[in-house]
């Protein structure tokens, strides 16, 4: 096993020996998800984080609550 420092929160990405490229493997601090590029030498590219409070995700407040 492997292990790179996340660039965002500087925790722990694991990268266990049966991985391979265009596996997915995340930081256990902040759970973001990265891709793996290649082994030798180790290089990680993120994924897409999922902003949730995007207003298209769930709607505007005014929405949710009508009276």
């Amino acid at each position: 096993m492997r292990s790179k420092k996340c660039p965002a929160c500087r925790g722990e990405i694991r990268v266990f020996d049966d991985n391979e490229p265009g596996d997915e493997v995340y930081c256990e601090e902040c759970e973001q998800e990265f891709e793996i590029l290649s082994l030798i030498p180790l290089r990680l590219e993120p994924l897409e984080a999922l902003d949730y409070f995007e207003e298209e995700s769930f709607g505007s407040y005014d929405d949710q609550y009508e009276a």
